[in-house]
């Protein structure tokens, strides 16, 4: 390792130009980058067109939005958008419309650089490299940073396919651009079982990693960035590897929460709606609703609500595979498949404490005004759910309460502030911060007992144990069971995790 890459601060090759390889240079070998990455298909815009035949009349513009989705653009018509149509009236449309490029009957692919996997991945060791003879041979090595000791042993140990390997070799023949696809791992579990140990001693459970090039056999000029031969992966930023090949103490992903909600979804034969995702009900998190395309189509609004999950997570220390999968199956089912976040009724049976205003939102359906009190105070740093337990009386609701308790409306709990609770309560259907923040307050800090159910195991008894903890009795308590195992079979918590 160089006397640089000891830095806290070091940036590998601050003199490395970043460019596209133009063309090839007569008896030169020039290394440009090498990175990791993940393997995309290239995709190309085709000329597509259409003749529309009108039903029953409307501009030329409606008609044009019927063709509006995700993948598509450069909508026309060979109308104006004002000319009004008439029914049997046919127009014609064209458009540009996405698709994976081909070559020779076969997709084409490119290569997407990436800064971060989880150990036991496959990642792609992309090179590009200008020249036609000789071999480069990269290595991998980890920058221990401030850390007392490295985690790997230098160089890095992968699978290439079934073979253990520290070396990484292309012959150079004028491609330009050159990939492998590897697993980092060691070759036995034991061996693999010994490095996670030293991961895990590691405040944020990871290490950081660059590589090392070195070019043989020819006699062509080898160039390189600079005199290290070192390099980063993405232009100045470390490639970070995470040390746990489970869900523990790390973030889900927004690709693992897709593969997750279609998992969840064909278990379920949710066939009618398996695109569905927060676009039901009166009471929206728009941000996030899917309305057209598929869900795997909308990865930004399925980022949204992964980011805010994993920030949930972290603040109520939802941080084993055990917590997230009891978490993940109570919330797929209150939420209805991920579809709402309110229960949108006109009318709600009378043990509902509050009424109507006060029926379940968010991932957890928080139910009764009394329960939207207590979460208005942990947000607020407010104590008028204290006021209510002090002054009223039996199991009366906190709406009940203001009207009848004169004691509690001099603390403050009075016909205003309910007022204010109900249009409060709206924050938690249509807010995503709050929609998640209650369902981690809820399981932790207000029902403690939820979390501590959920630390006990995850058989059939253990998922009636949380869903009793969450809703006081055992309401479709057989569909949690299911996702609850269904989410454990995506985890693969028995072969996996390793705090079971």
């Amino acid at each position: 390792m160089s006397e640089e890459q000891q830095k806290d601060d070091y940036s590998a090759n601050p003199n490395q130009k970043v460019y596209d390889i133009p063309h090839q240079v007569d008896h030169e070998v020039n290394v440009v980058k090498i990175y990791f990455a993940k393997q995309v298909p290239k995709m190309t815009w085709e000329k597509k067109e259409e003749t529309y035949a009108v039903k029953s009349g409307g501009l030329v513009s409606d008609v044009k939005k019927k063709y509006e989705k995700k993948g598509r653009r450069n909508i026309e018509a060979d109308k104006e958008d004002s000319v009004k149509l008439k029914a049997k009236e046919e127009v014609k449309i064209t458009w540009e419309e996405e698709a994976q490029e081909m070559k020779d009957g076969k997709p084409v692919v490119e290569y997407e650089k990436i800064d971060k996997t989880i150990v036991k991945k496959k990642v792609w060791v992309v090179a590009e490299c200008q020249g036609t003879t000789g071999k480069l041979s990269v290595e991998i090595h980890e920058n221990k940073l401030q850390n007392t000791e490295n985690v790997y042993e230098n160089p890095v140990k992968f699978l290439d396919g079934e073979e253990e390997k520290s070396k990484i070799e292309f012959t150079i023949n004028g491609t330009m651009v050159y990939a492998k696809e590897i697993t980092l791992r060691p070759k036995t579990n034991d061996d693999l079982k010994k490095l996670i140990e030293k991961f895990s001693k590691r405040k944020d459970v990871n290490a950081f990693l660059y590589f090392k090039g070195e070019v043989t056999g020819t006699e062509d000029e080898i160039k390189f960035p600079d005199d290290t031969h070192e390099f980063l992966n993405k232009d100045g930023e470390r490639f970070e590897i995470t040390g746990t090949p489970c869900y523990c103490n790390r973030d889900i992903t927004v690709d693992e929460m897709i593969d997750l909600i279609y998992h969840l979804r064909d278990k379920q034969n949710y066939k009618s709606k398996r695109d569905s995702f927060f676009n039901s009900g009166t009471e929206k998190i728009l941000a996030i609703g899917i309305t057209s395309g598929k869900i795997s189509e909308n990865r930004d609004k399925i980022k949204l609500f992964t980011d805010e999950m994993n920030t949930m997570f972290k603040k109520f220390e939802i941080k084993t595979c055990k917590r997230k999968i009891h978490f993940l199956g109570q919330m797929y089912l209150e939420t209805i498949s991920f579809t709402y976040t309110f229960e949108s009724r006109d009318s709600v049976p009378d043990n509902y404490k509050g009424g109507v205003a006060f029926q379940g939102r968010g991932m957890k359906q928080i139910t009764h005004d009394y329960n939207y009190l207590a979460y208005y105070d942990y947000v607020n740093s407010t104590t008028h759910s204290e006021t209510y337990m002090k002054f009223r009386s039996g199991y009366e609701s906190v709406g009940e309460c203001v009207k009848n308790r004169p004691k509690a409306r001099e603390k403050g709990l009075d016909e205003a502030f309910y007022e204010q609770l109900k249009t409060y309560a709206k924050n938690i259907s249509e807010n995503l911060f709050h929609a998640f923040n209650s369902a981690g307050w809820f399981s932790t800090v207000y029902k403690d007992e939820t979390i501590k159910a959920m630390d006990e195991g995850l058989e059939d008894a253990n998922v009636t144990k949380v869903t009793k903890a969450i809703n006081g009795g055992e309401t479709n308590v057989a569909e949690r069971k299911n996702y609850t195992k269904w989410t454990r079979e995506f985890f693969k918590y028995d072969t996996e995790c390793i705090n079971k």
